[in-house]
């Protein structure tokens, strides 16, 4: 894989994480898009910093705390298009709808909401709502530009060793186009930023029990992903996101 140069990578990841209009100029591969995954905790952690700032402001506005959790969190949805959102429900509807690999599969190329779907995401945002409200306003942009930029290592990392579920002419999108032998490289750069904001703002100690945390749900994913399809899809890349970030969350929230 031929990685683009660091300003292009990072013009991707906006493009692919955001609504913010990018245009690029060749337009993007997927291949390109997924060497920028090494630049997706660097736009995470923005989106995370810009979310929890919010938070702060709707706070020190006299809002609940609760309220403006859901605000700010809505907002954060608008900018990202709920994209790992959507992928969680997917990915729920799926596992638990389906008996079969091949109709797991079915129901996550659906874009109907089901029962399983629409019970991990609210589960979702009412926890993340809640964690994030528990949190003094002011520690909440440090508190999400941590877990929204290390959980985003996790797309790159789940493809290690684990094949593209669908092809690419069944609509394997992304994860079809691009070979998981070259999954390792962009999660190892993914790594850097993804350790590196955590060593910075709270020290060794917190930066270990990341690590641990992303190694963990990186470990039970891959053994989930391989069990109910054999490989991944979008849908399972956002999904372990969206898991990863609760994780950190809660583990940060201890501290």
């Amino acid at each position: 894989m031929t990685v683009p140069s660091l300003p292009r990578r990072l013009a991707l990841a906006v493009l692919f994480l955001t609504r913010i209009p990018v245009r690029l100029d060749p337009p993007p591969t997927a291949a390109e898009i997924a060497a920028a995954g090494d630049c997706f905790p660097v736009i995470g952690a923005a989106i995370g910093a810009v979310t929890g700032g919010l938070f702060w402001g709707l706070s020190a506005a006299g809002l609940p705390a609760l309220a403006a959790a859901g605000l700010a969190l809505a907002a954060q949805m608008a900018l990202t298009g709920a994209l790992h959102e959507d992928g969680l429900a997917d990915m729920a509807d799926g596992f638990g709808g389906g008996l079969t690999r091949d109709r797991k599969l079915e129901i996550m190329r659906d874009s109907r909401l089901g029962t399983y779907g629409g019970a991990a995401l609210v589960l979702s945002l009412l926890i993340r709502a809640g964690l994030l409200a528990a949190t003094p306003p002011a520690a909440a942009p440090a508190l999400l530009a941590i877990a929204q930029g290390a959980s985003r290592w996790l797309p790159s990392a789940l493809r290690i060793g684990l094949p593209a579920a669908r092809r690419a002419e069944e609509g394997g999108g992304l994860t079809a186009a691009v070979a998981a032998t070259d999954a390792l490289p962009v999660s190892l750069r993914a790594a850097v930023p993804s350790l590196l904001l955590p060593l910075l703002l709270e020290g060794i100690t917190a930066t270990l029990a990341v690590a641990l945390a992303l190694g963990l749900v990186w470990w039970a994913m891959h053994r989930l992903c391989r069990r109910q399809i054999q490989g991944v899809t979008g849908d399972t890349l956002g999904g372990s996101q969206q898991i990863a970030e609760i994780t950190l969350l809660c583990l940060l929230s201890l501290q």
